[in-house]
């Protein structure tokens, strides 16, 4: 035999890691939460997380919260600004009344908030409607 193949037979042959280390079998056991614990945490979700917290809103609702620009706006300056965004895509401009339904669902949901000056309705962004464009 020359030398490399009495090389590569002695490779063969030797140890290797796995061979040297003796491997064991464990036992694992799932942990159990407590009850206790389970209630803490529902309480701590329901007093901090509000119920629709994480409710999705439309594309249109974000573009109106996005218009009101942390001010007092009337009706048609919210417009003016919402549709400036919307007739160069080629959509259709808010209707005033399109306009009001979504006002009036982001005023239920908390986002927007409304007072009554003079004889117009004024729009502004409550904490909430804040916190969700920031």
């Amino acid at each position: 035999m020359n030398d490399k193949e009495q090389e590569a037979q002695n490779d063969k042959k030797k140890e290797v890691a796995k061979d040297k280390v003796k491997l064991t079998h464990v036992e694992t056991k799932k942990r159990t939460l407590d009850p206790e614990s389970i209630n803490i945490a529902k309480n701590i979700k329901e007093r901090i997380v509000p119920h629709d917290s994480y409710e999705k809103l439309s594309s249109d609702e974000k573009t109106i919260i996005e218009s009101i620009q942390n001010k007092r706006m009337f009706l048609t300056r919210i417009a003016i600004i919402a549709n400036q965004s919307r007739i160069p895509l080629g959509k259709e401009p808010y209707k005033k009344a399109e306009l009001e339904d979504i006002l009036d669902k982001l005023i239920s949901k908390g986002y927007v908030e409304t007072q009554i000056v003079g004889d117009k309705r004024v729009y502004f962004l409550s904490e909430r409607g804040k916190d969700k464009i920031l």
